[in-house]
């Protein structure tokens, strides 16, 4: 139960930390973001060395890993706009239920069978989205949150990504994470030294803490998927609901976050998608 609770704790506090930071400017984020990558990528030859070679890592190497290792470090930048621009709770769901576009591209990538349990899934989470972007600034009321849907759509490819590639049996999974965070922090880089600036050393800590956050929530999901293999349903449902909680709680009574009927309303229809998107993913629904 350790793994799942320190998994939990760290996919929070990357949330929490990497807003409390507050950073502005593009060059100081992709600092962070690049010594976060740099961490990653010696931690996981540090814990997986044996399972890495040559041989794997080429192997590993593939369309698939090269989108990863661009979209990862962008998603990061978006991550940072969006939680400060519309906060920690707002994107912490948004992040969560974009689940919803590998169970809904599955269809079409995987030959998954159409049942209403999944169409009823991925009504709920649009519905939470609309419900989560009305801003009622006027009497109509107007919709907001780019960045919203860019962590949604984002984190989307990203799971839809390393789905196919955690599918593809001729691919080994440990290099090809290992070749991800590599590409990755290449993509850093170069984003990096095309912005101008200034280094400040503080952003190279902030981004080895980030590092051990980030890379502890993998390595603890993996874990727990280990320990409780016999029941993934508590580790998706204890991971996401979680989440969405924690960081509506953390947003509201930390940060002083607002939260609207239909913010709420909308939290609710995504704890809801995110239950019923557990029990579809062991065959219950």
């Amino acid at each position: 139960m350790y793994a799942l609770l320190l998994s939990l704790i760290s996919s929070l506090l990357v949330g929490f930390y990497f807003k409390s930071l507050k950073i502005s400017n593009i060059k100081n984020i992709y600092i962070v973001i690049f010594t976060n990558y740099i961490v990653a990528i010696i931690t996981c030859y540090l814990l997986f060395n044996e399972s890495l070679n040559v041989f794997t890592v080429k192997k590993s190497i593939s369309i698939i890993t090269l989108l990863l290792g661009i979209l990862m470090p962008t998603i990061f930048f978006i991550l940072n706009k969006s939680l400060i621009r519309s906060g920690l709770a707002k994107t912490d769901i948004f992040q969560r239920i974009s689940l919803i576009i590998p169970v809904a591209l599955s269809f079409w990538l995987f030959n998954e069978v159409f049942t209403w349990s999944k169409f009823i899934a991925i009504i709920l989470a649009f519905t939470s989205i609309v419900l989560l972007l009305y801003k009622k600034s006027t009497n109509k009321g107007n919709f907001n949150g780019f960045y919203l849907l860019a962590v949604f759509i984002g984190y989307g490819t990203v799971d839809t990504l390393f789905k196919i590639l955690a599918t593809n049996k001729e691919i080994p999974y440990i290099a090809a994470l290992f070749t991800v965070f590599i590409l990755c922090a290449i993509t850093s880089l170069i984003y990096l030294l095309i912005h101008k600036g200034t280094i400040k050393i503080n952003y190279i800590y902030y981004g080895i803490v980030l590092g051990i956050l980030n890379f502890s929530n993998i390595y603890f999901y993996m874990k727990a998927h280990k320990i409780f293999s016999e029941t993934p349903t508590l580790v998706f449902i204890t991971m996401n609901l979680g989440v969405i909680i924690g960081g509506s709680f953390i947003g509201k009574f930390y940060f002083k976050e607002n939260l609207t009927k239909n913010a709420v309303t909308g939290i609710v229809l995504a704890v809801i998608s995110v239950i019923l998107l557990a029990l579809i993913q062991i065959d219950i629904l």
